[in-house]
């Protein structure tokens, strides 16, 4: 490994009891749980790798038999990419759905906080009034020595 680099971390009071609990040094727990994360996703990866190669050799020889079937049937069913972007589409404008729904949800918080907000200024303008006494009737400079 080499050079060390300090690394902090704000983690959830469960996962602090439990590296209390486990008695081993904390330095070594997290040591051992990111060589561990890093380790799995380079399997993952590389299975990934090899899955796609072989897929994509595979896939190459059904697209051309695809191709051919289509072919004769004048192009009646949908190609498989056409279906991906059609799936693709619709994730979509349910996700556009989901964030519209979100920022009108939003938009009506931010109307009560803004009445919220001008109900306390209102408040505190009385209150400030209420605190102050009435102010000094001011006399007209003739009136200095009456």
């Amino acid at each position: 490994m080499g050079e060390k680099k300090q690394l902090n971390v704000r983690i959830p009071l469960e996962l602090q009891e439990k590296i209390e609990n486990d008695g081993r040094p904390k330095v070594e727990i997290v040591i051992e749980a990111l060589e561990l994360y890093f380790a799995s996703k380079k399997q993952l990866n590389d299975s990934s790798n090899d899955t796609s190669a072989n897929s994509n050799a595979s896939q190459n020889d059904s697209n051309t038999s695809q191709n051919d079937s289509n072919i004769s049937k004048n192009d009646s069913t949908v190609s498989p990419d056409e279906s991906n972007i059609s799936k693709m589409e619709q994730k979509d404008s349910n996700e556009v759905s989901r964030m519209k729904t979100e920022i009108e949800f939003l938009r009506a918080k931010i109307d009560d906080l803004l009445k919220l907000l001008h109900q306390e200024q209102v408040l505190h303008i009385q209150t400030q009034r209420m605190l102050t006494g009435p102010q000094p009737v001011q006399k007209k400079w003739w009136q200095f020595w009456k």
